[in-house]
């Protein structure tokens, strides 16, 4: 690489750190330092419980008079839409800052018997599908618009599917009548395969809702991609959702041809990672953690998905309860920054469900140069005195 790697930087950087010793208290005073630290660092990061009520409030008020319109606007929509699903870190309580953003996955079921469509892996992207009709002339005879504007070949197009359900929402709001007291404007954008509504509320704060078209399935992982821990842990047959993000050949996926690429749906795993995560000590702490240093540095490389993904490598390679205890929380957190750091030099955190999928492929020398340095010196610091993690979060002692 044409950057300078090192285990740590130069001393120089870290002055501005040594000028807050004052905040760092002996050790022996507390009884588990680092324990006691990250703990105030997580009192510190809590949601605003006021805001938080009043934001659920509104959206479930608005996610349930919304949905009934989009289903009076759109014939298509009646007839495919069957529940939502409230996904997310807010949904997972691993959010960091305001509670403000939520992922809403509006699930859709097309109106055939199982018999007559199936979902058929993409060999060469194990991390991608497709949905196929096995009897075009069933969905022309029984459905014709649905074949019309979402199937091409037989296939269920995820690009298709997103415009849709785009141009419906759009349509949707021409029409609604806001019924949440608290919403004084709404507006839309579009944000990968979501559509993004964002309310203002009368005080001018504003509540993102990304609504993203997903169709559910069960998907059987080939052997090949698939991690003989994360087998044994969660299984190979999975239920997934299928959501309409592009192919991509980063990493060590294999270029697609344009027609199939278009065809492909990333599957994601949200029930198995829940259950990977669920009731397990100290993990969901460890994550916020990383996720609030992240923001801290703005690392935004390090989307919250890939640190989550850190943390789950860790589980499914020691999944013992007493390694999670609360009271070891410092200690998991530490070797999380050791994950993160080996990661981070290597520029490859692997996909939890296709160990050859790189989800950390697009972070170049440079980036990963000073992340992988920062990184080196936080973790020296901290070994050297626990209480260091003070100056990680630029945390004050609160006693």
């Amino acid at each position: 690489m044409g950057s300078n790697w090192s285990e740590e930087i130069e001393e120089e950087e870290s002055d501005s750190f040594e000028e807050q010793d004052k905040w760092v208290l002996e050790a022996q005073k507390l009884k588990q330092p680092g324990v006691t630290i990250c703990k105030e660092v997580l009192r510190g990061i809590k949601l605003d419980k006021k805001e938080e009520k009043e934001n659920n409030e509104i959206l479930k008020e608005f996610l349930r008079s919304f949905i009934d319109e989009l289903k009076e606007v759109d014939e298509l929509f009646n007839l495919l839409f069957k529940e939502l699903s409230y996904e997310g870190s807010y949904y997972l309580n691993l959010r960091v800052s305001t509670p403000d953003e939520f992922d809403i996955n509006l699930i859709l079921k097309p109106p055939f018997e199982e018999s007559e469509f199936e979902v058929v892996h993409q060999p060469l992207a194990p991390s991608y599908a497709k949905i196929y009709m096995k009897d075009r002339t069933i969905a022309l005879e029984k459905y014709p618009k649905l074949a019309k504007t979402l199937f091409d070949g037989g296939y269920l197009v995820p690009e298709n599917v997103r415009k849709w359900l785009q141009s419906v929402v759009d349509k949707a709001l021409r029409t609604y009548t806001r019924k949440a007291f608290f919403i004084k404007r709404i507006r839309t954008k579009e944000a990968g395969p979501a559509r993004t509504i964002i309310l203002t509320k009368t005080d001018d704060t504003e509540i993102d809702i990304d609504l993203v078209p997903v169709v559910k399935c069960l998907l059987k992982l080939p052997e090949s991609s698939l991690d003989d821990k994360v087998k044994n842990r969660v299984g190979s047959t999975l239920e997934a959702y299928l959501v309409p993000k592009p192919y991509s050949s980063f990493g060590k996926q294999m270029p697609i041809n344009e027609k199939e690429a278009k065809r492909l749906w990333r599957s994601h795993f949200s029930k198995a990672e829940k259950k990977i995560i669920y009731n397990k000590g100290c993990v969901k702490p460890v994550i916020k953690l990383l996720k609030f240093l992240r923001d801290k540095e703005d690392w935004k490389i390090l989307a919250s998905y890939y640190l989550k993904t850190v943390v789950m490598w860790m589980v499914i390679e020691n999944n013992d309860d007493d390694y999670w205890k609360e009271d070891k929380m410092d200690n998991r957190f530490l070797d999380a920054l050791q994950e993160l750091k080996t990661a981070v030099f290597q520029k490859k955190i692997a996909y939890l469900f296709n160990k050859e999928y790189n989800l950390l492929a697009k972070i170049n020398d440079d980036q990963a140069c000073n992340i992988h340095n920062r990184l080196c010196y936080f973790i020296r610091k901290i070994k050297e005195n626990p209480e260091f993690l003070r100056n990680v979060f630029q945390e004050a002692p609160s006693f």
